[in-house]
């Protein structure tokens, strides 16, 4: 981790989506602050909190949409997907009508990504494996056929939190997504967590589980 005194190169806009109590803002909270609440309350429309990386040299903020997984707020969820650089599909391993319903979130991403945007999908609450609802078999046909990566993760614990966003962000550098170029920045004297000199960075991007 260094702290550089310089502007932001890329803003990447990524968006967390799925069924409402799979966990997506414990997931960005952990990231963001690495904090973990068990509270429990759903989140109403979206929310959005900010990560500053470092990638190959590339200064790069995260601004990372948090949406709301219940059925009344899924066309507002829906207003936030254009023009989103990465797509982070999360379903709960110990619910298996929240992964069911992964394809149908899928698809709404489908329909408005960019031919350089990035999806991933994950598997939260590994800590509950005595309770786990899907199995992995199920799960590596799925990535196959839908051709997605996939990644299990804790929240609660942050088995594998960093990785998600460490995937996210190498998949859309080298694939020459640009996002959003910044000259100027009046938000200085920030913090970049170097990824890729980080040791929780990991080559293993086309794991399965």
């Amino acid at each position: 981790m260094d702290t550089q005194k310089s502007s932001v190169d890329r803003i990447y806009k990524l968006l967390i989506i799925g069924e409402s109590s799979v966990g997506k803002t414990s997931i960005i909270l952990r990231y963001t602050e690495n904090k973990f609440d068990n509270s429990g309350i759903a989140t109403c429309g979206v929310d959005v909190k900010y990560k500053y990386v470092s990638y190959e040299n590339i200064k790069i903020r995260l601004d990372i949409w948090d949406t709301a997984g219940q059925e009344r707020f899924r066309g507002l969820a829906k207003n936030y997907f254009r023009g989103s650089n990465g797509f982070i599909l999360v379903y709960d391993i110990t619910n298996q009508k929240s992964f069911e319903k992964l394809k149908g979130w899928m698809n709404d991403a489908k329909e408005k990504m960019d031919p350089n945007s990035k999806m991933i999908v994950i598997g939260n609450k590994k800590d509950c494996q005595e309770n786990r609802e899907v199995d992995l078999d199920i799960l590596e046909d799925f990535a196959n056929k839908n051709k997605v990566k996939t990644l299990e993760v804790s929240a609660k614990t942050n088995e594998g939190i960093d990785e998600i966003f460490n995937i996210m962000v190498e998949d859309l550098v080298k694939g020459n997504n640009m996002g959003v170029i910044k000259d100027e920045d009046s938000e200085t004297d920030k913090t970049f967590n170097s990824l890729n000199n980080s040791k929780e960075f990991k080559k293993k991007n086309t794991c399965k589980c």
